[in-house]
């Protein structure tokens, strides 16, 4: 039996087999007409422009909060309406955003780059195989500078590194501009966000002028908390996303939204870090929820600016855009402020993708889709759609779990698997306001979890102790019945049934009729 922390490879010459697979997908698995366009001349390598922001809850993407994102690119998108981060936190769920693997097989389960397995055998390295150049602009996996050095040399993969040195903040603050430090400071100007936004327009357009396809990455901080402050108005006094100065109290009176789960009354049945929390401070709350709000408006005009850049250039219609954020957040449903535990609130995040006309056989895409997706299959959706594989030059290939989207976008969903089963897990310290560790399956409208270490509040350490909780999210959207223990017969037969199924998920490893095995373990889903 392979080790559930060993990285998953396979032999060389059946991985390779793997990798043409993969890259072949879409055209089998395409609409009517995909023996036509198979015979045709393949379109030109689309470029991919990936925008991920930080701490955005699903529910925050608005019309009032992000017009041009639903304006601009949204009429040409389609919007997956059940996307989850498979670990939601910031440095694991962009791990798997790099490699299409969940946590247990790239190794971050915690906000620490220096657990990334294979960190020169990821997403920009197989790009830039492919004849992309590839672009990193913005915030990077956590600890990556502690992992580097204070120079702050780019990461593998990357032809340009416009990234923000850690501690990240929305002023004063340092960029390593492809290893050469930029200092900026606390003028308006200065703000993050605009300030990443300008020099991924400025890129586009440069690219633009280029031979070749690019892919680039533009990471924000927003709308994440930042403990030093700055900028004016409330949310300048710390430990509150922080606006741009234009923005600053345009959601002054936007009220704090209050589901049935906000500073849940009943928490008897929820597992015992739960129950040790006092119910949030409102105020506070409805402060950091406003000031999230305010920061995402300059995401939304970045959004703009690259739309703009890639339209004047002639290079939209040859454009993929993916917008995305890496996790969920809390604003006092169970109790809770910022994430990792797996509620629907921490698991779910925003998610469209717009593919070029041509990408989708002609034919105009959905404009949403319900199917159970997550952070892990986007690696192999821009793999498909550039046509690279996840293998370096001696052939040895990195075996994915997520599934390319491509079929979706496209319309066909008869390869989809029914009743697809998502692994959630997640192993850090004792913050005290969550899990220390749990392994969960999310299926079908239901979440069954195992906390496998629970904090101590008096100790602050964590302490090996099994409690569950089972939800029947279809008919329970608040998650506010656990439904473990069961009290009826059928009801722990199912809790039985997906206690074993999750045993299988938590170790399992690439794609049944896709990937070679990896040793005994089992295919994921």
């Amino acid at each position: 039996m392979v080790n559930a922390t060993t990285p998953t490879r396979a032999p060389r010459r059946a991985r390779l087999a793997a990798s043409v697979l993969l890259a072949c997908a879409g055209a089998a698995a395409s609409a009517p007409g995909a023996v036509e366009l198979a015979e045709a001349k393949p379109a030109p390598r689309p470029n991919v422009v990936l925008v991920v922001t930080d701490d955005q809850a699903a529910s925050t993407l608005r019309p009032e909060t992000m017009p041009n994102l639903l304006q601009l690119v949204r009429p040409t998108a389609t919007m997956f309406t059940d996307a989850i981060a498979t670990t939601p936190l910031c440095c694991p769920s962009r791990a798997s955003m790099l490699t299409g693997q969940f946590a247990h097989n790239h190794g971050v389960l915690r906000n620490d780059y220096r657990q990334l397995r294979g960190k020169r055998d990821t997403l920009p390295k197989w790009l830039g195989r492919a004849g992309y150049r590839t672009i990193h602009v913005g915030k990077y996996l956590n600890l990556y500078r502690k992992a580097r050095g204070p120079e702050a040399r780019p990461a593998p993969g990357w032809d340009v590194w416009q990234t923000i040195q850690e501690p990240n903040t929305y002023f004063d603050y340092t960029l390593s501009v492809n290893g050469r430090k930029v200092r900026y400071g606390a003028e308006d100007r200065d703000y993050l966000t605009d300030v990443l936004n300008r020099r991924a327009a400025r890129i586009a357009r440069r690219e633009a002028r280029r031979k070749g396809p690019f892919f680039l990455q533009l990471d924000h901080w927003a709308p994440h908390d930042d403990s030093r402050g700055g900028g004016a108005g409330p949310c300048s006094e710390g430990r509150d996303p922080v606006p741009a100065p234009r923005d600053a109290g345009l959601f002054a009176n936007e009220p704090l939204p209050e589901p049935p789960s906000f500073n849940e009354e009943d928490v008897s049945d929820k597992p015992s870090f739960i129950q040790a929390q006092a119910p949030v401070d409102r105020d506070r709350v409805e402060r950091n929820y406003r000031c999230g709000l305010e920061s995402l408006r300059a995401v939304d005009r970045g959004i703009a600016k690259l739309h703009r850049a890639l339209r004047k250039t002639g290079e939209l219609r040859k454009t993929v855009i993916v917008f995305v954020s890496d996790n969920g957040y809390f604003y006092g449903e169970h109790r809770l402020r910022f994430k990792v535990d797996p509620y629907e609130e921490g698991l779910l995040v925003p998610l469209l993708i717009s593919i070029p006309r041509k990408l989708r056989g002609g034919a105009p895409g959905p404009a949403t889709i319900s199917e159970p997706v997550a952070n892990i299959d986007l690696a192999p959706t821009i793999l498909e759609l550039a046509r690279a594989t996840p293998c370096r030059r001696d052939g040895d290939c990195r075996t994915m779990d997520g599934r390319s989207l491509v079929p979706l976008l496209r319309g066909d969903r008869s390869g989809w698997p029914q009743g697809r089963a998502l692994a959630v897990e997640y192993t850090g310290r004792s913050t005290g306001f969550s899990s220390c560790s749990y392994r969960g399956i999310r299926v079908a409208g239901e979440l069954y979890v195992e906390h496998t270490l629970i904090p101590n509040f008096t100790t602050g350490a964590c302490e090996p102790r099994l409690e569950r909780e089972h939800y029947d999210v279809g008919a329970d959207p608040f998650q506010l019945d656990n439904l473990y223990p069961a009290a009826e017969a059928a009801t722990a037969a199912r809790q039985a049934e997906l206690s074993e199924r999750l045993a299988s998920l938590r170790v399992c490893a690439g794609l049944p009729g896709r990937d070679p095995p990896s040793g005994t373990r089992p295919y994921c889903e």
